[in-house]
């Protein structure tokens, strides 16, 4: 019989957007599996979400326990799911999923996965609280990034030898560009003019991408390149405040707010560079993303973004908020092409070591590990 793996979640999109990174990476996964070996189950906390449709869609089901962020209902909610669906493994990600999913699995006696994706600047002390009441019954932990994996010891309190680094990983082989005529196409569909420059960003807009940094900049890198356009690929809760931005300081007709999109591959093939001015961050999806598409990126050190682009190697680093240097690291790129081409192929061969087959081969391992220690002591009770 299938190991029956239940991600467990506080939602599955965040701040507005269609999707988040988290669930994003769920869905790259799973088809990975054998559905004969493990098979998969989502339980999101709160209420139902169109993102559902990406897991019905793979023939996974989607459980929606529609309760608030601190209802305390959702522990009977979500323990009178488990005790139906009768899941193997709690793969679990967000503070509500991590709090209630290592109560429940202790009474039902399941293993447990906390799964951190990012680095709170500021956590809440209360929840610093519970991790530490509830970090005895932490099975094993995965973090995203090395900044990550200190993070989950430090402040979410879990033993450092349950903490293993696991980057979700990239479809390598399958995520690229489409040939020349569909990029051209798309250029003009946006409105792109012929020989004009391309900077993109690819996240949700949000406080936390620092998208408002990209456009401060873009006034300055327009007076340099008024040929220049700004492509925002993503939707969020700043829409519409960026986009009242950019009408405000007349740079409106060069920055295009796309809303969400999956035919990122395209739209990153035509940008000339890629930026990206987090200010908190666990290790982007969309910057591994970028190297694959050899985009030379500029990036901040937020989350494992800092030992992922390789300074005037890769890309450049900037610090925080800082869009006047932003903005001079991008203006050099735009002027230096040949040297961008070779930064993007740098950034190209580092991202093999991205691919999705090692962490899909190692996440394999764990619930294999898991599942077969549950049995063990299913047996070893029933024996007493």
């Amino acid at each position: 019989m299938a190991i029956h793996v239940m991600h467990v979640m506080d939602k599955l999109s965040v701040s507005g957007s269609g999707i988040h990174g988290v669930s994003k990476a769920i869905e790259r996964w799973i088809p990975c599996f054998n559905s004969q070996e493990i098979r998969f189950s989502i339980c999101s906390l709160r209420a139902p979400e169109e993102a559902a449709q990406i897991f019905e869609q793979q023939g996974v089901p989607v459980f929606f326990l529609d309760r608030g962020k601190f209802d305390p209902r959702t522990f009977g909610d979500l323990l009178a799911l488990i005790k139906r669906e009768k899941p193997d493994i709690l793969h679990l990600s967000g503070y509500g999923a991590t709090t209630f999913g290592r109560l429940v699995g202790a009474i039902r006696g399941l293993p447990n996965i906390v799964h951190e994706h990012v680095v709170i600047p500021k956590q809440p002390i209360y929840q610093t609280i519970v991790d530490a009441l509830l970090s005895p019954l932490t099975t094993t932990a995965i973090a995203c990034s090395e900044p990550v994996r200190d993070f989950m010891v430090t402040e979410r309190k879990v033993n450092p030898k349950k903490v293993e680094t696991l980057f979700y990983g990239l479809p390598l082989a399958e995520f690229r560009a489409p040939n020349p005529e569909v990029i051209d196409q798309e250029r003009s569909k946006l409105g792109i003019k012929p020989g004009a420059k391309v900077i993109c960003n690819v996240g949700r807009l949000d406080t936390q991408k620092g998208q408002i940094y990209l456009l401060k900049a873009a006034i300055s890198i327009l007076k340099v390149l008024p040929n220049t356009y700004f492509l925002l690929v993503g939707d969020g809760p700043d829409f519409e405040m960026l986009q009242s931005f950019a009408q405000q300081q007349g740079i409106a007709e060069q920055v295009i707010l796309t809303g969400y999109r999956e035919d990122i591959p395209t739209l990153l093939a035509l940008a000339d560079v890629v930026a990206m001015p987090s200010l908190w961050e666990g290790l982007p999806i969309a910057l591994v993303e970028a190297m694959n598409m050899s985009k030379p990126v500029v990036g901040t050190t937020a989350g494992g973004m800092g030992s992922a682009i390789d300074n005037e190697q890769t890309g450049f680093i900037v610090p925080f908020k800082d869009y006047e240097l932003l903005a001079e690291k991008l203006i050099f790129l735009l002027k230096n092409s040949e040297l961008a081409h070779v930064m993007g192929s740098k950034a190209k061969e580092k991202c093999k070591k991205y691919d999705i087959t090692h962490s899909y081969q190692r996440l394999r391992e764990i619930y294999v590990e898991l599942n077969a220690s549950r049995t063990q002591l299913k047996v070893s009770g029933s024996s007493i």
